[in-house]
This record gives structure tokens, C-alpha cells and sequence, in this order.
């Protein structure tokens, strides 16, 4: 997906007022420079998904959200939500059901050498959310899988955003960040795919009460 203008200054708008800050002090013809050159790709593909993000049109009125403490940004579907922080993420469940997604973020470290750099430093910091949001989705096929051969106490959620993965074409994340409300939506590879699957069928042949997840699920697609 190619990067517009107004997508790139979007993005930058939508850390606003985050955790990271924005800086201000730019000259006008720097700034103006420094947006005309900068790319940001908003769909990406991981090892399990292919992420797509928009930023909403025009001028937005900004939901206020739950945001926990020290938290960046949230996204939520249904019963649950996955909550992003400056070196991590995870899914949760339900109010005591936490599971780790991304344990580290490294880029939210990253400062460029220059102290003086603020177009640098507002790039470093706009990739390091766009990754923090992205690995977070892409882990977590793997983390439901997990969840589903060991589960806790609230299986029926785990299952409930399982069987959307699985059965829909493109689930669609509400996302909310301190600088601007955005949406995430979430497609599986075939990896993400075969590995719900997998643990869906391991988990069915000692609970049978996985089985009506499992018969309404797509058939499995022939590999080549």
C-alpha cells in the first residue's frame, strides 16, 4: 500500500498527544520537506496476518477510550482487547485474564544520534507504534493457539475471536490512541490459519465441546 501525503501526516497526527509526544519546533519548510519524503506503509504482512491500518478522513471527533496506565494505544473486538504499551503488548481476555503478545519493543529505544534530529525522532517514533500495533496482531494466532491447548477462564472468549479468525474473510479491530481513534483489520496467512487449526483439532479430540467451533470452521485449503 503506497503512503499518501495526507496518510503520512495522519499517521504523525495519530501519535499526537500519545505517550511519545510530538515535537513543534520545526521550520516550516523542513516540515513541509520531511512529510513530501517520508513513506509509512499502513498494510503489512507478518508471519500469521496481513494487517491493514486506516486513519480516518478529515478533522475526527476522538473517542475518549479506557486507556489503562502508561498504555499507547488499545484495540478491541467483541469480548476482548489487546492493549499496547511503549515496550510491549497483550491480549486480554477478560479483567484477570492477561496474555503476553510482544514482550519487547526494541524500536521504542531507538533515539537518532543527532540530539537535534526531530524529523529523525518523529519517524523512529511512528515506526515504533506502527510495529508495536502490527506484531502485536501477528502474534496473536499464536497466542490463541497456546491459549486453546491450555486453557483458562475464559475459553468461550479465546474460541468466540478464534472463530471470527477463522471464519471470516477480514475481522475488523476498533482502534483507539491518545492522538485519534483508527481501525485495524486483520486477515489470516496460511500459517496463521494452519496453526488455529492445529490447535482447535488437538484441543477438540480430548473436549468435545470444542466441536461446534470446529465443524463451523472453512475447510482447511489444499497446499501445493
Amino acid at each position: 500500500m503506497k503512503g499518501t501525503k495526507f496518510g503520512r501526516i495522519a499517521v504523525a497526527g495519530f501519535l499526537c498527544a500519545g505517550a511519545f509526544g510530538c515535537a513543534t519546533t520545526h521550520a516550516p519548510h523542513d516540515k513541509n520537506a520531511a512529510h513530501d519524503s517520508l513513506h509509512v506503509p499502513l498494510a503489512l504482512r507478518g508471519d500469521d496476518v496481513i494487517v491493514q491500518i486506516d486513519l480516518p478522513n478529515g478533522k475526527q471527533t476522538i473517542s475518549p477510550g479506557e486507556f489503562q496506565k502508561d498504555e499507547i494505544c488499545y484495540m478491541s473486538a467483541g469480548q476482548f482487547r489487546i492493549d499496547c504499551y511503549k515496550d510491549g503488548s497483550s491480549l486480554n481476555l477478560g479483567p484477570t485474564d492477561s496474555n503476553d503478545l510482544l514482550l519487547d519493543n526494541p524500536g521504542s529505544n531507538l533515539q537518532p544520534a543527532d540530539d537535534e534530529d526531530e524529523d529523525g525522532r518523529r519517524l523512529l517514533q511512528i515506526s515504533s507504534v506502527l510495529m508495536l500495533v502490527a506484531g502485536s496482531i501477528d502474534r496473536l494466532p499464536g497466542t490463541l493457539s497456546d491459549y486453546i491447548q491450555n486453557p483458562g477462564q475464559h475459553m468461550a472468549e479465546a474460541l468466540d475471536l478464534t472463530e471470527s479468525l477463522l471464519t471470516q474473510d477480514k475481522v475488523r479491530f476498533a482502534g483507539y490512541a491518545h492522538g485519534g481513534n483508527f481501525n485495524v483489520t486483520v486477515e489470516l496467512t496460511d500459517a496463521g490459519r494452519e496453526k488455529l487449526e492445529d490447535a482447535l483439532d488437538e484441543a477438540g479430540e480430548s473436549n468435545a465441546g470444542l466441536q461446534q467451533v470446529i465443524v463451523r470452521r472453512p475447510a482447511r485449503l489444499p497446499t501445493h
